[in-house]
């Protein structure tokens, strides 16, 4: 068994083999958290990943209608006089941040606050556009929070999962190891202080019997 297979230890005694058995009972339950967190952790990605392809999807879906509803007033009434008239309409919004705790991790919640003026002037073409601009504008807060989400539990996902396998893989299986040697080297000093005690024993014997003669 090479050194590299096992934990470094300067003088084997059973005081430091019970210390690796209790090494070796926290190792496994550490593993056991992580991995339940891990999967938790899986588990919480899915559900933002399901909910940005949603998200995304609608954000499509709302670009689509507002530029075929933008182009129609556009080929009726020309870029200029909708130029003018939409000037009236422009909105003041910001988006405002929080957080919140999924599974450990910090991760961003957004909120849209703002004014949104509409315009009589507008061509009912427009209207479309100017109702849908507010869910355009939460769909598009509420898709940069989820993919943010992504980003986070993506990078914890993959540093608890280093964590999982380096217990599984390395730590756990090297302490097995060292503890499997220690018993080994153990047996092999108790065999040799039985082989030491019956040399010890035969040597009395003699003695004693040369010196009855």
């Amino acid at each position: 068994m090479s050194s590299g297979e096992i934990i470094k230890i300067s003088r084997p005694t059973k005081i430091e083999l019970i210390r690796l058995r209790r090494r070796l009972v926290l190792a496994r339950r550490l593993h056991r958290i992580l991995r339940d967190r891990l999967t938790l952790l899986v588990q919480e990605f899915y559900v933002a990943l399901r909910k940005a392809y949603e998200l995304r999807a609608k954000l499509n879906k709302l670009l689509t209608e507002i530029y075929s509803s933008y182009y129609s007033s556009l080929r009726i009434h020309g870029y200029e006089y909708l130029d003018i008239v939409s000037g009236d309409t422009a909105i003041g919004v910001e988006v405002v941040a929080f957080t919140r705790n999924a599974m450990g991790v910090v991760v961003p919640m957004l909120e849209l606050r703002g004014t949104y003026p509409s315009s009589v002037l507008l061509p009912i073409e427009l209207y479309e556009v100017q109702l849908r601009r507010v869910e355009f504008l939460e769909t598009v807060v509420l898709l940069a929070e989820y993919e943010k989400t992504l980003a986070l539990l993506g990078t914890e996902i993959a540093r608890t999962r280093r964590k999982v396998m380096m217990l599984e893989k390395v730590l756990i299986p090297r302490i097995i190891r060292t503890i499997a040697y220690l018993k080994m080297k153990f047996d092999e000093m108790e065999r040799e202080e039985k082989v030491r005690m019956i040399r010890t024993k035969s040597f009395l014997e003699r003695l004693r019997a040369s010196q009855q003669l």
